[in-house]
């Protein structure tokens, strides 16, 4: 299998796991959590476990990403800020609702 070959396959995925988050906090909605749906978060916690995790290997992804110099300054910084926001709200989490 040629190399783009294995972008477009991972681009697509990614697609999908970005949609999979809206469908949940839709499937909160419908099922009349609303704001409430944060609790389901300490009560179900192998969900946002999950959620921990994906948001990590976004993070390594990201920060691989970094390394590369031919990507421009701006889109390099982003990539940073993004990196932090995610590293700060996973702190936030894990201190509030623990591991």
């Amino acid at each position: 299998m040629r190399k783009d070959w294995w972008f477009s396959i991972g681009a697509v995925g990614l697609a999908f796991l970005a949609s999979q988050h809206h469908a949940l906090h839709m499937l909160l909605l419908a099922l009349g959590l609303g704001g409430a749906g944060t609790s389901l978060m300490t009560a179900v916690p192998l969900a946002r476990r999950a959620m921990l995790l994906m948001s990590l290997a976004m993070v390594v992804f990201t920060a691989y990403q970094l390394r590369d110099t031919t990507r421009p300054r701006s889109m390099r910084l982003l990539g940073a800020l993004s990196i932090v926001a995610t590293i700060a709200l996973m702190a936030w989490s894990l201190a509030m609702f623990g591991p």
